[in-house]
């Protein structure tokens, strides 16, 4: 998951935030918090190919578009710290969830 953050910091740096996105901020979002909660329900916090092929699949995406995205976005600092605190939020609530189960 690490390696996907860092990738989505280097290719946001070359972008100047203009062109069309193939996906919606739902769907990142949705997909974002799904990996993420899967990474954080293994012992070494890192998912599986196969295992994250799948939740990708789920939303109808794939590495790319979520790289898309992050690249298409990158130049929109209130849009993309949005996305990013939509992110949080959700982990915290998933988090949240997982503690009262």
């Amino acid at each position: 998951m690490a390696a996907l953050v860092g990738a989505f910091a280097s290719v946001a740096c070359g972008s100047d935030g203009s062109g069309p996105t193939l996906i919606e901020r739902d769907v990142f979002i949705d997909a974002y918090v799904d990996l993420r909660v899967a990474a954080l329900q293994t012992d070494s916090q890192r998912i599986a190919h196969d295992d994250r092929v799948e939740i990708l699949s789920r939303h109808g995406i794939t590495d790319q578009d979520l790289l898309e995205f992050a690249d298409v976005n990158a130049g929109r600092l209130d849009f993309m710290r949005d996305v990013w605190n939509e992110v949080e939020v959700r982990l915290e609530g998933e988090t949240i969830a997982e503690e009262e189960r």
